[in-house]
């Protein structure tokens, strides 16, 4: 399933955000392990997520998606 998405436009889904604050805590096995998906699902993921602040790893996206309000109260 594919989907089309604007960045900066449409929220974190709660996939996402769930996604992002476990990889704020771990690693990418450890996240995929913990929602019972596979690596390249948890990446693709991922990959939403960095097109919303417009960055390229991990750290950044954490750091931009919880200042632009992104993540909404929490990570977790």
């Amino acid at each position: 399933m594919s989907r089309v998405r604007t960045p900066a436009t449409e929220p974190l889904s709660a996939r996402e955000r769930q996604v992002l604050g476990l990889v704020a805590r771990g690693t990418g096995p450890q996240v995929a392990r913990a929602l019972f998906i596979s690596e390249a699902r948890m990446k693709t993921h991922l990959a939403y997520v960095y097109e919303q602040p417009g960055v390229h790893d991990r750290a950044a996206a954490v750091a931009a998606t919880h200042e632009l309000g992104l993540l909404g109260r929490s990570l977790y």
